[in-house]
């Protein structure tokens, strides 16, 4: 017969909190996989709602003896979810001080886990009595700031296998992607979509994910197009005090828009139209219509000049001089 020797890997209890859903979703899923086989998962993991569970209930999946292996595993969720009526969290109140009472007694053969989806005081009753348990497992999870924002997307993505060049990181923390969720979903596409061969860049993130880093960007550009410096500048320190971009990456961003200014230029004057530029430069619609009416302000041989005139910059930038400075050259140049 079968025994699995995992408890040894696993705390007797563990509290999971804090208000990132999915990094404690993605903690609670490695925490099930320790376990091992599908079958074994299936036979020995048991998942509880605190507002539709009687204490008695939650006791007695914990004292149950684990199947054909050393360990079973007790999941306890909406412990202190306000969001429920007042019934169901009066029930939560009364699971929550038998549970603090039970907890030291806990057979060595389970592994509880709590999982609350919100930010703990420092004082709250249960942390602290997860605290006192010998070898408990205590981690809270908090939302990225807009300055983590850049390192959560590259940690990401080298989580998963992949990496992000500082741009494409830039690009995709403008995108204005709602949540850490949502986020990974895009980071896993766009990974798939370079088939983890290489860095996901700003072109990338442009095509996959709608309107990515455009909005500011396309102001920016606007105004420079329309030689309007007092509302370049205006954009330009509005992109810069964000707090997740920084000067490189912005500068980057600038630099591939008049790249594609210049292509949809070159297209239109063929005889394309936005349709074509889409298609031509595998552009998602928003960017393809964007470009091309921005296109109309300039003449071809301006774009070049511009272009070169960046290019130049660039160069500049690589070699030592400060990027900031650059940029409010920049903006001085192509509003004169």
């Amino acid at each position: 017969m079968l025994h699995l020797n995992i408890m040894s890997t696993l705390p007797p209890v563990t509290l999971l909190y804090g208000d990132d859903e999915f990094a404690v979703d993605e903690q609670v899923k490695a925490l099930i996989e320790s376990l091992g086989s599908a079958d074994n998962i299936l036979m020995n993991v048991s998942e509880f709602q605190a507002s539709n569970l009687s204490f008695a209930e939650l006791q007695s999946a914990c004292d149950a003896v684990p199947f054909l292996s050393t360990c079973r595993m007790v999941l306890l969720r909406g412990l202190m979810d306000t969001s429920r009526n007042n019934n169901k969290i009066a029930s939560s109140k009364g699971i929550m001080e038998a549970l603090i009472s039970y907890l030291p007694k806990i057979p060595a053969t389970t592994a509880l886990v709590i999982i609350v989806n919100r930010k703990l005081p420092s004082n709250s009753r249960i942390l602290k009595a997860v605290r006192a348990i010998k070898d408990a497992t205590v981690q809270e999870s908090i939302l990225p700031t807009k300055s983590d924002l850049l390192r959560w997307i590259k940690d990401r993505a080298i989580k998963v296998g992949g990496a992000f060049t500082d741009a494409g990181a830039y690009a995709l923390a403008d995108a204005g992607v709602d949540g850490p969720r949502a986020l990974s979903s895009e980071i896993d596409k766009l990974l798939a979509y370079v088939n983890w061969e290489r860095p996901v860049d700003t072109d990338d993130v442009i095509r996959l994910v709608p309107a990515a880093g455009q909005a500011d960007i396309f102001l920016l550009v606007d105004s420079l197009a329309e030689r309007d410096a007092h509302t370049a500048i205006r954009e330009l320190s509005s992109l810069l005090g964000s707090g997740n971009r920084e000067a490189i990456g912005i500068f980057g961003m600038i630099v591939r828009q008049y790249r594609l200014l210049l292509q949809t230029k070159e297209i239109t004057q063929a005889g394309g139209n936005a349709a074509d530029v889409k298609s031509l430069l595998g552009l998602h619609s928003f960017v393809a219509d964007k470009v091309t009416k921005q296109s109309q302000r300039y003449r071809l041989t301006t774009l070049e000049h511009i272009y070169r005139r960046l290019l130049t910059m660039d160069v500049a930038m690589k070699t030592g001089s400060d990027t900031e400075i650059v940029l409010d050259i920049m903006v001085a140049g192509l509003t004169t």
